[in-house]
């Protein structure tokens, strides 16, 4: 399982039908890497999509670069050639995949790895040191399981799955294929379901939550989690996130969707498809989300709550109730974000609303003053 390095030259030609956009100036020069036009050298593509890299441009080291179709000409005028694209942050996206780092797995399994003998792995997939897979686990095609990941019992990869270092796959887990994990994440630990012989503090209807608690948790019960989670193809979990497994059948977190760092899914949770979670996102337990939706960082979903197809829930916003599809809510208690808007307003113009109040408040005292008829007259 010997590595190497390879860096990948491409023609600022094959760039141009890799962006599906037209090439201008020479096409046949070749580029190994893609930076900021203050950085570029001559073996670099510059990439000044953004106005404010245009000026880089002019007596940088690129001879080549990748801008919007509105660049003005006069600042393009010290390249050797250009491609312009529609959509900025799409070119950033191929070009960084284009070139991303990286060497070719080598397939195989490493003579440190731990793979119990009832596993099933593909030759073509690869295995690190110090990655453990358990007994009955499949490991699909070209799937990789990197230095100190861990494979359940019973779970499965599909095909051209990566596992970064740390991550957990807990046993009976079903990932699709291309699905990528990053470092330290965790799928499959048991969901916060807890339980309490008597009714518990915790147990309280929204008209109760302030008064002061009379009930005790004296012993607290765990409800087990026997059921497992199912990803799709072509999700991505972010470093450090978690996604528990449903007390009973899956949680399901669906294709193509992508989830950052430090965020929180209960069990029996469904997230839909395409669906971008920021970090430190939190959701509860059987929360039901459509296709499309984004969660800002740090959003929070309460339990048993559904939020519809397209929605988007503003960063901290905390969600008590469900979301309509293509609705855009803000704030916590979470409002649509006209609402919060409108809130937002009022609040600012409370000093005023105040130093109003008193100025009358004074204005009428001395009016009651003046008008005032002595006692005895």
């Amino acid at each position: 399982m010997t590595d190497h390095i390879a860096v990948r030259t491409l023609t600022l030609a094959e760039l141009a039908r890799a962006l599906d956009a037209p090439v201008h100036g020479d096409g046949s020069i070749a580029v190994s890497g893609v930076d900021h036009p203050a950085r570029a050298g001559a073996e670099q593509v510059a990439l000044a999509v953004d106005p404010a890299a245009l000026p880089h441009l002019v007596g940088g080291k690129a001879r080549v670069a990748v801008v919007s179709e509105d660049a003005p000409a006069e600042s393009l005028a010290s390249l050797a050639g250009w491609v312009a694209v529609k959509r900025a942050r799409v070119a950033l996206s191929v070009l960084t995949r284009l070139f991303a780092a990286g060497s070719p797995a080598a397939p195989g399994i490493h003579p440190q790895a731990c793979v119990e003998a009832e596993a099933e792995v593909d030759p073509s997939a690869r295995i690190e040191a110090f990655a453990f897979v358990g007994a009955g686990a499949r490991i699909g095609p070209r799937s990789t399981v990197m230095a100190h990941a861990s494979v359940g019992p019973q779970a499965s990869l599909g095909s051209d799955c990566v596992i970064h270092p740390g991550a957990r796959v807990g046993e009976r887990v079903r990932l699709g294929d291309r699905v990528v994990l990053h470092p330290n994440c965790c799928i499959g630990a048991d969901g916060f379901s807890f339980v309490t012989p008597e009714p518990g503090s915790h147990e309280r209807s929204a008209a109760k939550w302030l008064e002061a608690s009379t009930r005790r948790n004296d012993e607290i019960l765990k409800i087990h989690s026997l059921g497992t989670v199912v990803i799709e193809d072509d999700v991505e979990i972010g470093a450090c996130s978690t996604v528990d497994r449903a007390t009973f059948g899956a949680t399901v977190i669906r294709r193509g969707t992508k989830i950052d760092n430090l965020v929180q899914i209960a069990h029996n949770c469904t997230i839909g498809e395409n669906c971008l979670i920021a970090g430190q996102a939190g959701l509860s337990g059987s929360v039901r989300m459509g296709d499309r939706v984004v969660l800002g960082g740090q959003a929070g979903i309460r339990d048993h709550v559904s939020i519809g197809d397209d929605a988007v829930v503003a960063a901290a916003t905390g969600v008590g109730d469900a979301i309509a599809p293509k609705a855009v809510y803000m704030g916590t208690p979470a409002v649509s974000a006209k609402e919060w808007l409108v809130e937002r307003m009022n609040i600012r113009r409370l000093p005023r609303l105040v130093r109003d109040v008193v100025e009358m408040g004074k204005r009428l005292a001395e009016l009651e003053r003046r008008t005032s008829v002595p006692r005895g007259r």
